[in-house]
């Protein structure tokens, strides 16, 4: 009896929990321009029992149900129905459908639609990727932005003596220091505040990029400015520029598929990365031979590097704000705060690696600004070229955050090093006039009768005054 009991008691569940209509979708993934609407197809199989079904965004800033959000199937129907939906603004989001009546391989969820009934989710859902309408400013902005990087990487290259680089590595420990602040320290940083801070996966992405991607120009003149050690500054660029070819291909695929999207189904394309770094490397290379073979050349391209750092400046925050207006309600204190720790980290913790391996000060600033420092421009363009959109839009705002607030404490320090400087060349020239002038008033003072006393100086001797009086007083007798 008791078999009988429990047999019945299983197929009454098989009957609840199968004889409902299985709902499939009409494919896995879908994408969609901002503010463009289409259309998702369901079916459902033959139901024994009437169903609500109900279906959401589990994103709506990204893209909104318009219609369609609510079916009614009745008993025995069977057939399909579509929902419209509309693309809000770039980013992943997923559509969701949930049932009033339990099926098989549902799960319960409470607060669907407001009221006291049960829900269920349908385990099948739509991945909805939302992206930027194409923009030929955009396209513009970022060829405009390739060729000033690579004529920025020319002029690094016009600007690096070799004997100097040579020189500076007959010493290896600062160099290898360096390195190893710029491609470990700064990734794991970059990691672990995108980690912490809970950052979307294309943010996170982009942050991460940035960190990887040491050999910013602009540090060699942070370093001159700062009275760092400019041959070891230059040298850890030309260095870290190499190595980047090989570190940062090997950090994203090791980092960057299994750790950032190891949750989210991405085509990252390792060819077109390692295209755009030897596209990006190759410059230095010419920069190098000018210098070898063309110094004239050299010296004139050199003198283009503030003019290219000044109009790439003015470039992104006009051009580039313009074609990218959407940067900026992506800029959330959470984004913003991540774009100030990164960098400021990387100080930090660079002048820290530097400090306890018993480096000097001036080896200690340097190091300190190399690791703190990235390549901004290096990082926008691999992104905008190896991520597929919308991670690649939405990538890019990291390194932009961050050259936001890099030169902050940089700016801080010129301004204060160059008070201190001003203060103490004042204060030297103040004392040296004071000792003038008390020197000229004992010079009066001790004139008596055509006779001057010199005061003994630290190589003189009072032997060596008298000698000297005696000589003027017999002159004076003759």
């Amino acid at each position: 009896m008791i078999i009988w009991m429990v047999a019945a008691f299983f197929f009454l569940c098989i009957i609840s929990v199968q004889s409902s209509p299985l709902l499939s979708l009409n494919g896995p993934r879908m994408e969609i321009i901002e503010n463009e609407v289409k259309t998702v197809n369901f079916n459902f199989t033959k139901t024994d029992r009437p169903i609500k079904v109900i279906v959401r965004s589990s994103d709506a800033v990204i893209f909104r149900v318009l219609s369609g959000a609510h079916h009614n199937i009745s008993d025995g129907q069977e057939g399909n129905f579509s929902s419209q939906i509309r693309g809000e603004f770039l980013g992943r989001a997923e559509l969701h459908v949930f049932v009033n009546k339990q099926i098989e391989g549902t799960q319960l969820r409470d607060g669907i639609d407001g009221s006291n009934e049960s829900w269920y989710e349908v385990p099948d859902f739509v991945d909805v990727v939302v992206r930027r309408a194409d923009s030929p400013l955009s396209t513009v902005f970022t060829s405009i932005v390739i060729v000033l990087v690579c004529l920025a990487n020319i002029a690094m290259g016009c600007k690096t003596e070799m004997e100097e680089v040579k020189k500076t590595l007959q010493r290896p420990v600062a160099p290898i220091t360096g390195l190893l602040s710029q491609f470990i320290l700064m990734p794991l940083i970059a990691l672990a505040v995108g980690y912490f801070l809970g950052l979307d996966a294309a943010l996170w992405f982009g942050f991460f990029a940035m960190g990887s991607s040491p050999g910013g120009a602009a540090s060699n003149i942070y370093c001159y400015l700062l009275d760092g050690d400019v041959s070891l500054s230059v040298t850890m660029t030309f260095i870290s520029t190499l190595a980047s070819l090989a570190l940062i291909p090997a950090w994203i695929y090791s980092i960057g598929i299994n750790v950032i999207y190891k949750d989210i189904e991405i085509s990252i394309p390792f060819v077109n990365i390692i295209t755009s770094l030897v596209g990006l490397i190759v410059p230095v290379g010419i920069g190098i031979l000018i210098q070898i073979k063309r110094p004239k050349w050299a010296r004139f391209i050199e003198k283009l590097v503030r003019p290219i750092t000044v109009i790439f400046v003015i470039l992104v925050f006009t051009v580039g704000v313009y074609a990218n207006l959407y940067v900026f309600e992506l800029l959330t204190p959470i984004t913003l705060l991540a774009g100030a720790l990164i960098p400021y980290c990387g100080f930090a913790f660079g002048a820290f690696v530097a400090f306890i391996t018993k480096h000097d000060r001036k080896r200690i600033l340097t190091i300190a600004i190399e690791t703190g420092i990235q390549n901004t421009g290096i990082s926008i363009v691999m992104l905008q070229l190896s991520l597929p959109p919308p991670d690649s839009d939405i990538g890019m705002v990291s390194p932009i955050v961050c050259s936001i607030f890099t030169p902050i404490p940089m700016a801080i320090a010129i301004i204060s090093y160059e008070i201190k400087k001003r203060c103490c060349t004042k204060k030297d020239k103040n004392n040296s006039e004071n000792s003038d002038g008390l020197d000229e008033g004992e010079l009066k003072k001790n004139k008596v009768e055509g006779l001057t006393y010199h005061p003994v100086s630290e190589k003189g001797s009072d032997s060596e005054i008298e000698q000297g009086i005696d000589s003027r007083e017999e002159e004076k007798n003759k």
